[in-house]
């Protein structure tokens, strides 16, 4: 059966319990079994429907006899009412049709009943109105049960020095009186050859009878149930506490899983549980709350009842103090929580406050920048006009010298006119020409070292190594260097170069092509050189656009 296999699941992890395992470790399958009681319920509901329906169906008075048995083995540990009303029917039944047989087991069912329901005195009553002797053997058997079973309730009942010992010598001896009638052998033969050792302190033999009973029962009967809860008592006669929980858990899965609502293992369980004062007094009264809800649901079991009496006060006081001690630190973490969340609000307020300033600030810096940018432009104005002034004078400076050598020709004409007076005025001009351009040459290097007094060396970084290009002896610059000083300013068409420092469009651009060889970009050289020495970000833009919109005219002249 599906549910059967469940329950052997459930419990499985039972059997490795130790000490150190936690609370919640230990009770797990004891707490998977109580979420599935209503499914257990509602499967032996399904069962007795089933042979409701047959006792109904059939007109067969014994045919009836047989269901009335099975309907009360069914109600016999589930339900004081129901289960009389069946051992009322099979009494009727049997007087019906005669049967004897019949007559005294409906008599023996009900003295388990009235045993069970408290009522001990009547049920030994009925007992004593039946003759043993003359009983089959299978009824002789339930009627020696059932002499055990009443004596022994009833010395529990009155427990006390006169009457409860008398009642115990009685079970004692209907005990033996059964074992002489059980097969050897049996489950429930070594159970009850079990209890009668147990009774004897012989614990550690008893528990050995108790497990072989074991061996052969199913979780879902009753024996079972019986049986583990027995072996929890010797374990706890032996001070292993380890062993007696084991046994009580499996005791208290076996009665839900019959179920039976005549049961003791779940008040044991919770009389334990409080007893041990762990701060489970929750779990305590959870477990003789289902206690009493079987002893109710039963309908009529006085004697347990009256146990649950005892011990209910005990535990729901406890579980009360746990309750107020839980309930006081909820307030704590309340307050705690309150008083977090004060803070934390707080914090809020004076991080959206410092937000707040953070932003002015920001504002503040943006603004700052904003200044900066406009310095900046206008220090990149400033450098753009300068390098167009440097640029318009060596322009007028080549325009002059242009000039003179223009007046150069003309004197040169009036002489092979014979203009001497003419002549004589313009006496040595060729030789002012070439002092005047070395002036010139001065000037500019002197004045394009002063704005960029690191050229040279930001020149030779562009160069690969040993390729360095120096000022010769007396020179400021150099032809090279003076070339791409101009490339530097913005003039980057050769015969413009040419102008400026009086020579051919060739030769400039034979210089320039040597140095670009000897460069270690020379695809983008000349935009590098463009590049050097700047003096913010601004005129690096301006540089890049400037020469990215002149095309470079390689003109070969004479």
């Amino acid at each position: 059966m599906k549910w059967l296999y469940v329950v052997l699941c459930l419990w499985a992890g039972v059997s490795g319990m130790g000490a150190a395992r936690g609370w919640n470790d230990i009770f797990r399958p004891l707490d998977d079994t109580i979420r599935l009681r209503s499914y257990f319920s509602q499967q032996k509901e399904r069962r007795i429907a089933h042979w409701v329906k047959a006792l109904h169906a059939t007109d067969d008075v014994r045919r009836k006899l047989l269901i009335t048995n099975k309907i009360y083995e069914e109600y016999h540990t589930y339900r004081f009412d129901s289960a009389m009303k069946y051992i009322n029917l099979q009494a009727q039944l049997a007087r019906q049709v005669g049967s004897r047989h019949y007559l005294l087991e409906s008599k023996i069912h009900r003295s388990f009943m009235l045993t069970t329901a408290g009522y001990f005195s009547e049920s030994v009553n009925v007992l004593q109105s039946i003759d043993a002797a003359r009983l089959s053997p299978k009824l002789r058997t339930d009627y020696f049960i059932a002499c055990e079973w009443a004596y022994g309730k009833w010395a529990e009942y009155t427990d006390d020095d006169v009457y409860a010992p008398v009642y115990s010598r009685l079970e004692r001896a209907y005990r033996d009186s059964l074992l002489m009638v059980l097969q050897p052998g049996t489950p429930y033969y070594k159970y009850i050859y079990g209890v009668k050792i147990y009774t004897q302190g012989r614990y550690r033999e008893a528990a050995d009878y108790f497990k072989e009973a074991l061996a052969g029962t199913s979780v879902d009967r009753r024996l079972y149930a019986m049986t583990t809860y027995s072996l929890a008592l010797v374990y706890k006669q032996l001070d292993d506490y380890d062993l007696y929980l084991h046994y009580l858990i499996r005791a208290a899965i076996s009665d839900m899983t019959c179920p039976l609502k005549e049961n003791l293992a779940m008040q044991e369980l919770a009389l334990y549980i409080f007893k041990q004062n762990n701060g489970e007094a929750s779990r305590a009264n959870q477990y003789l709350s289902i206690s009493l809800e079987d002893a109710k649901f039963f309908n009529s079991n006085r004697l347990r009842m009256l146990e649950i009496a005892r011990k209910f006060p005990d535990i729901y006081k406890a579980y009360q103090v746990e309750m107020q001690q839980k309930n006081t630190s909820l307030r704590g973490m309340l307050i705690c929580i309150s008083i977090l969340v004060v803070g934390l609000l707080v914090s809020l307020y004076y991080i959206r406050r410092q937000l707040r300033q953070l932003g002015l600030q920001r504002q503040a810096l943006e603004e700052a920048n904003e200044q900066l940018r406009v310095l900046n432009q206008s220090l990149l104005n400033t450098n753009l006009s300068r390098e167009h002034y440097v640029s318009l004078f060596l322009e007028l400076c080549a325009a002059y010298i242009d000039k003179l050598n223009r007046y150069e020709n003309l004197v040169k004409r009036k002489v092979k006119a014979h203009q001497s007076e003419d002549l004589l005025k313009q006496n040595n001009v060729t030789r002012l020409s070439a002092t005047d351009a070395r002036d010139f040459f001065y000037r500019f290097d002197t004045a394009f070292l002063t704005l960029y007094p690191d050229f040279i060396e930001a020149f030779n970084q562009l160069l690969t190594d040993g390729c360095e290009v120096r000022p010769k002896r007396g020179e400021i610059l150099g032809t090279e260097l003076r070339i791409f000083a101009l490339v530097r300013l913005g003039i980057s068409d050769s015969s413009r170069i040419a102008t400026l420092l009086f020579y051919s469009p060739q030769t400039i651009y034979n210089y320039r092509t040597a140095i670009r060889k000897m460069a270690r970009d020379r695809e983008h050289f000349e935009q590098q050189v463009a590049g050097l020495c700047m003096l913010n970000a601004g005129e690096k833009s301006k540089t890049a656009d400037s020469s990215a919109g002149q095309a470079e005219p390689e003109t070969v002249g004479s």
